[in-house]
């Protein structure tokens, strides 16, 4: 057979094979993943060895637009290796150059994305007399971007948390 004739059989075996494969719009982005979290958090000085050591790491990273600028984001909780569960959480804005726009200190937080420019944090709340295993409630707080800044709103009480804000 000529190459004349191999040339459009090729060129119709590449576009075969280059629809099988998923397109790179539809790729996860790279913020998105624990490493890619990690690394980033390690670069701003938020995490370093000896609390990695400690299995002070990443654990949830909850990836969509919160910033309402069509681009993905990663809202993500930092575990502290013990009892006290996730014990930070924060936002990396996606893009380009990633930049961390919120990061904060709690106690067993779960977090959840709401919607284009918002998402909501979970946290135990403790009475007086109750052991750690067991909170007598648990407060919600939704956090919404201004357009330079996350603003916490009010808080919502609930006496079990919804399990979109701790499963994987």
């Amino acid at each position: 057979m000529s190459t004349r004739r191999l040339l459009p059989l090729l060129a119709a075996c590449l576009a075969a094979a280059a629809a099988l494969l998923p397109s790179a719009a539809s790729a996860k982005p790279q913020v998105c993943f624990k490493s890619a979290v990690r690394q980033l958090l390690i670069a701003d000085g938020k995490l370093d060895q000896q609390a990695l050591k400690w299995h002070e790491d990443v654990d949830l990273v909850r990836c969509g637009d919160v910033t309402a600028d069509g681009v993905a984001d990663a809202v993500f909780t930092v575990s502290s290796g013990g009892t006290a569960g996730d014990t930070r959480f924060g936002v990396y804005r996606g893009g380009t150059s990633p930049q961390l726009v919120l990061y904060k200190g709690a106690y067993k937080v779960g977090i959840a994305r709401h919607d284009r420019r918002s998402f909501d944090v979970i946290q135990p709340h403790y009475g007086r007399n109750d052991p750690n295993c067991c909170p007598s409630s648990f407060r919600e707080r939704r956090y919404s971007w201004t357009g330079s800044r996350f603003k916490a709103g009010p808080t919502q009480k609930l006496k079990h948390p919804p399990a979109r804000f701790y499963k994987p």
